[in-house]
């Protein structure tokens, strides 16, 4: 047992599942570029939740139970062809299917360690972003504190070492597609 109380084996293999995850987030960064996911103004979280939340639930987990990154293209488990052209008539205006597709395919792309983690305390990532975080340049930082969300995550939230990057790159991805009129980078 480490000092969290998970075993070792566990640790063991959920950091081989950490690199795969890594790997995964690296791929779909490169096929669909790191460009942040909100190229528009609207907040992509709300607007899921608002217009999508009540057939396929939280987008996190409805994108990683029917979701893929396939050869750089996000496709569904239905749609394989043109995922694109079924979301535009599938109650996403034009506007809106490259960011939401970003969104989704970066969802697919990462674990789920704020679902696991944080969310008994801090509801969901997007929630928490908009209350309680903020882009310093390119780093997230809390609100109130100014502290680097890195820098608190050492000593808060049970996370082993190698999965602070991903919960900050997590919570810096949820950031843009919650608050791009906030966003300073």
């Amino acid at each position: 047992m480490d000092k969290a109380g998970i075993p070792m084996r566990r640790k063991r293999r959920l950091g081989a599942s950490l690199i795969g995850w890594a790997c995964c987030l690296g791929a779909a960064i490169a096929a669909f570029g790191a460009a942040p996911a909100a190229d528009t103004d609207r907040d992509l979280h709300r607007y899921w939740d608002t217009r999508c939340k009540d057939c396929h639930g939280d987008a996190g987990p409805f994108a990683r139970r029917t979701l893929q990154v396939q050869d750089g293209r996000l496709i569904g488990t239905h749609h394989e062809q043109n995922l694109d052209l079924f979301l535009q008539h599938h109650y996403l205006t034009a506007d809106l299917v490259a960011p939401v597709t970003r969104m989704l395919a970066a969802q697919v792309a990462t674990p789920p360690l704020f679902a696991q983690h944080c969310s008994a305390c801090h509801t969901n990532a997007a929630d928490f972003a908009r209350k309680s975080l903020t882009l310093r340049g390119d780093v997230p930082v809390g609100l109130r504190s100014g502290r680097p969300v890195a820098d608190f995550l050492k000593t808060h939230g049970g996370l082993a070492p190698d999965e602070i990057p991903i919960v900050v790159e997590t919570l810096k991805r949820v950031l843009r597609e919650t608050q791009p009129a906030r966003d300073g980078s």
